[in-house]
């Protein structure tokens, strides 16, 4: 029994730990405001679209700002600004505005 429950705990442990890269990958794309990048330079626009609605909307939302912030840490960008979304409305892509700000070198474009 004892036995089980350690290999549960460790491939529970590894399922986990799969997921952690990409969300701290993502951390280094700050989502701000345009007062944010004044003086930095933009690298392009990034879009992502929610695969969720209705009751999972806040969900699909997130995944998709989570789209865009991978997106533009491909570009090498260290902020992101989204565009508005207006309230009660369907929202079936986000953009944003990429940008490199500072000498980050961690910002570095990533490889593929």
């Amino acid at each position: 029994m004892r036995q089980m429950t350690l290999s549960l705990l460790a491939a529970s442990t590894v399922a986990l730990a799969a997921c952690t890269p990409a969300a701290s990958r993502l951390q280094t794309v700050r989502e701000v405001g345009p007062e944010a990048v004044v003086g930095c330079t933009e690298l392009g626009t990034v879009t992502g679209v929610p695969k969720l609605f209705g009751p999972f909307a806040n969900i699909g939302l997130n995944d998709a700002r989570n789209a865009a912030k991978r997106a533009a840490r491909a570009q090498g960008a260290t902020d992101v600004v989204f565009d508005p979304i207006p309230e009660g409305e369907t929202i079936v892509r986000i953009t944003g505005r990429a940008y490199r700000c500072g000498d980050d070198v961690a910002a570095a474009p990533l490889s593929t």
